[in-house]
């Protein structure tokens, strides 16, 4: 076992060669040493190696003692209903998410969803198996499985969260990305008269268009010219475990994550009145603008979906979003979910008689969005600690700001002076302590707007 698998917020590797069989088999044994569980609920995404690696992780369950609720192939948020809803000790969906075919992993939780990270379990996890404590695991009876459809009531969950009665028969594009959100899309389709145009919707854990994972650009492309060549009325895409969903609007455009937490979050506000909304730090502007407009409370929350679950807790608070396109809920057991942002937004676009990209123009308003950018560098620590050189250079700027000239204090050019020569000094410094040699091949600069 490659202990580099345990992240975190959940476990991830290359099958077989970072996580096999007696890896899902032990994890079972650490899990029940650590947590004393009596009845568990496990299920798998669609890859070809899940149906072997959950067997495995039952039958670790099964030696110790522990009954097991196979719930079979389902989305992640699927495993998140199970558990949230009954009072079973926790669950493993076995899943590698949107990783490419050859990966696979784990998300954990115990009673009542509660995620499990690496502050709350996970490593200790990983740190049992270290020490082998796992193997002093035993009991003198083995546990039962029982098999266990939850598809009715978990769409009967999801249909909650709307008003069903006001919902039109849009047409509208799915893709599923070869994972089983179709399912669950194909029970709400018949559920509310609408017209699916189905895009990547069998099953298939060889995920023969590459990684099942729409946020990357080259996966958008079909989706938009199916929207545009079918005239439908927007799209949902989920990646392969179906707990993240991405939108497209009537012209085939990509909607970033960003302005949909935005968007969903003024539509909870103007349900259920003042509250608090998390969101992560990567695009903060939309969300902090809706929340200014309710007088609800912005929480800027670390991001990663274990972290934000246990921060909605904490706060309590009624929604959550990241730029990733996960979305959680207070009233879906401070988890997140694919399909009550799919439902909000048709149930919005219902009431509303917009189109969705007149819908999303005043969250996409005033400001101007480069995308998530990211970079491979040489020396990782290094960078960190430049980047936290340039944070102090802007809070603490260990210069004074004066000029040449020396206009009257009053006067609106003294102002513009020593701001021009503010931003030029901490110019300077950014310069000289963020210039990152990305890959060794192209040079970044970042400076301050005049």
């Amino acid at each position: 076992m490659n202990w580099d698998i345990f992240r975190a917020y959940d476990i991830r590797g290359v099958y077989p060669t970072d996580i096999d069989e007696e890896a899902y088999y032990r994890i079972a044994k650490a899990y029940t040493y650590l947590f004393h569980p009596t009845t568990m609920v496990v299920g798998m995404d669609a890859r070809a190696s899940s149906p072997q690696l959950k067997a495995a992780l039952t039958s670790g369950f099964v030696d110790a003692g522990v009954n097991v609720v196979d719930i079979g192939g389902i989305t992640t948020d699927m495993l998140y209903y199970a558990v949230g809803s009954s009072d079973y000790s926790g669950g493993i969906v076995v899943s590698a998410s949107h990783n490419p075919k050859q990966y696979n992993g784990a998300k954990m939780v115990r009673e009542k969803a509660t995620a499990i990270s690496s502050d709350t379990g996970l490593f200790d996890i990983r740190d049992t198996l270290k020490a082998e404590k796992d193997k002093e695991v035993s009991s003198a009876s083995k546990g039962s499985v029982t098999q266990k459809d939850v598809l009715v009531g978990y769409t009967a969950h999801v249909l909650s969260f709307i008003d069903r009665d006001v919902i039109k028969p849009f047409t509208f594009v799915g893709n599923a990305n070869f994972g089983y959100a179709c399912n669950t899309v194909a029970a709400l389709v018949d559920e509310l008269k609408l017209n699916l145009v189905p895009l990547n919707f069998e099953p298939d854990g060889t995920f023969p268009k590459g990684p099942p994972d729409p946020m990357l650009p080259s996966n958008r492309t079909e989706t938009s010219e199916l929207v545009r060549s079918s005239v439908a009325t927007f799209a949902a895409a989920w990646d392969a475990d179906a707990d993240r969903c991405m939108f497209f609007d009537e012209q085939g455009e990509f909607i970033s994550g960003a302005y949909i937490t935005a968007l969903l979050a003024d539509i909870l506000l103007n349900k259920h009145g003042k509250n608090k909304i998390i969101f992560d730090p990567r695009v903060i502007w939309p969300a902090l603008k809706v929340c200014k407009q309710h007088g609800a409370e912005a929480i800027i929350s670390k991001g990663g979906h274990a972290f934000m679950k246990e921060r909605m807790r904490r706060e309590n608070a009624i929604f959550a979003g990241e730029m990733s396109g996960h979305y959680y809920f207070r009233e879906n057991f401070y988890a997140d979910n694919g399909v009550i942002p799919f439902l909000l937004v048709l149930e919005h676009l219902s009431k509303t008689g917009k189109p969705l990209s007149e819908v999303m123009r005043p969250y996409m308003e005033g400001h101007y969005m480069s995308g998530e950018l990211n970079y491979r560098v040489e020396d990782i620590k290094k960078v960190i600690s430049d980047v936290k050189s340039c944070r102090l250079a802007l809070q603490h700027p260990p210069f004074e700001y004066r000029t040449s000239a020396a206009p009257e204090s009053g006067s609106p050019k003294a102002g513009t002076n020593r701001r021009t020569a503010k931003r030029d000094r901490i110019n300077h410094r950014l310069e000289t302590s963020l210039s990152l040699e990305c890959g060794g091949t192209a040079r970044h600069r970042f400076r301050l707007p005049s």
